[in-house]
Parts: C-alpha cells; structure tokens; sequence
C-alpha cells in the first residue's frame, strides 16, 4: 500500500499520558539515532525487549482512536504470527503480502499484514505510526479506500488482539538484485479489514463501554476471543439457530462448531 522508500524521517512532538503501562512513552519523541547508526539487534524481534515495545506502540495508538472505540481489545505478542511475519520478511518481496496459507494460524486461519519498507534503518516506532498516519484519510462510519487506509484500519481493528512481526536487510525483490532495503512486517490475527465494514473497525463509543468488567486502564477491553470464525455468516447462523451451529455430537455439528467457533463457545467475549 505504501509505494516510497523512506531515506529519512521526523517525527512531530506531542505528550499524551493515558496510564501507568505506557509510563514516559512518547510516540512522536524525535529519535536519536537513524540509519547506519541503529544497531540492527535494537529492531530483531527475537528480543523480547523489542517484542514489548511493539505491542507497547499498538495499544498506545488503538487507545487514540476518534472516535473512541468502546470495544478495543488489548493486544500482545502471538509467536506464530511473528514466526510467519520473519519468514515473510525473509523473502525481501517489497509490498507484495504472502498468501493465505504463509499467514494462517490454526486457532485464527489467515492472519491479516502490513508491510514497510525503508531504504535506511528505522525504528519500529515509525514503521508503526507510518501506518497508524493514515488515519488522516479515513473516515469512521463511511466507505473508505482500502489501499489508502488499510494499513490504520488493521491495527485499529478491534476484535485484533495479537501482532507479530518481523524485519529484515534486504538486496533484492524476488529473484532480481538491486539497492538495499529494509523490510518490515506485521501479521494481526485474527484478521481485521473484513470487506464492507472496513469503515467500521470498532464500535464507536465511551472506552471499555463494551467490557465494563474486562477493561484495561480503562482503555482497552481484556475479554478476549482465542478462536476465530472461519465462515462469513456465523453470527447470522448463531442468531436464528445456534443449537443447529454448534451441535457436537455428529461429525457434521462438530465441522460447523469449528468453522464458527467463535460465535459459538465466545460468549460475552469480543469477536468479528
């Protein structure tokens, strides 16, 4: 989605304190170093430290929302989305995303991705809010452009509650040579952007509206879903015959239960 290469980078001052978990954290914080000067172990998301700071950067953006989303989950670090995000990112195919089955996660099926790519060393941190900038060209509730605003509408999704990522130096794209770059990748599951609600990522209202019981600093909502439905129309399944969806004791129920298991064992749970 995004076509340029970025030899450098400024990122704008602001000081936003929303609870003791993002502590000092400021997001638009100018850097101190760039480029050659950034160690690459300081971006290896084989480090824990450096797995933190990414989920860190992505809770702090999805609390930022406008309007705010009363049912924001809280992510955190999923190892499988970040094992298939470095494969990926090994590969050094620029923009183009990896198929279904190189994102698939046996308790999601395919994750969604957003891709970066830079042609000097940046932080995590810009990559991230890259993405998040395109914030400036959506519009919650109307038709929005999906290659202009998927990359901010799958980090904001609301039912995403797991991210893992990948980076690597790259000298070619595919099989043909060329100039240095380096590629990031993120992989959200479950996957967000589902087609005609990609104007609606969340549900709009008073944070944690949606999990008074279940809220994070009261910011981001902890009752997750660990399942993923696999048809588009469980939820109208569930809603006009859920004992029919969810019947376990033929082989026939137990292939519907698991095609739409979260709408049927995640109740009172946040799902697509």
């Amino acid at each position: 989605m995004l076509s340029n290469l970025y030899p450098t980078f400024l990122i704008l001052i602001c000081t936003i304190d929303i609870s003791r978990e993002f502590g000092n954290f400021n997001p638009q914080r100018r850097p101190q170093v760039m480029g050659d000067l950034i160690p690459f172990r300081s971006l290896s998301t084989h480090r824990k430290r450096i797995q933190d700071k990414i989920v860190l950067y992505h809770n702090f953006f999805r609390t930022q929302v406008s309007p705010p989303a009363a049912n924001m989950l809280r992510m955190k670090w999923h190892k499988g989305a970040a094992k298939a995000a470095q494969k990926w990112a090994d590969e050094c195919m620029m923009l183009n995303h990896d198929n279904t089955t190189g994102r698939f996660i046996k308790e999601y099926g395919s994750c969604g991705q957003n891709i970066f790519i830079a042609s000097h060393k940046v932080p995590w941190l810009f990559a991230i809010k890259t993405w998040w900038l395109e914030k400036d060209l959506f519009t919650f509730g109307t038709k929005n452009n999906l290659t202009l605003v998927g990359h901010y509408t799958q980090m904001v999704w609301a039912a995403t509650h797991e991210v893992g990522c990948g980076v690597t130096k790259c000298n070619h794209f595919g099989n043909f040579t060329g100039k240095v770059y380096y590629n990031y990748v993120c992989n959200y599951c479950p996957i967000g952007n589902r087609p005609k609600r990609v104007g609606k990522p969340y549900r709009r209202g008073k944070p944690c509206n949606s999990c008074k019981k279940h809220c994070h600093h009261g910011k981001l909502c902890k009752n997750v879903c660990a399942y993923a439905d696999q048809w588009a129309n469980c939820r109208q399944l569930y809603k006009y015959s859920p004992g029919w969806l969810c019947y376990t004791d033929t082989a026939e129920g137990r292939d519907r239960a698991r095609n739409c298991s979260a709408a049927c064992f995640c109740k009172r749970k946040i799902h697509d």
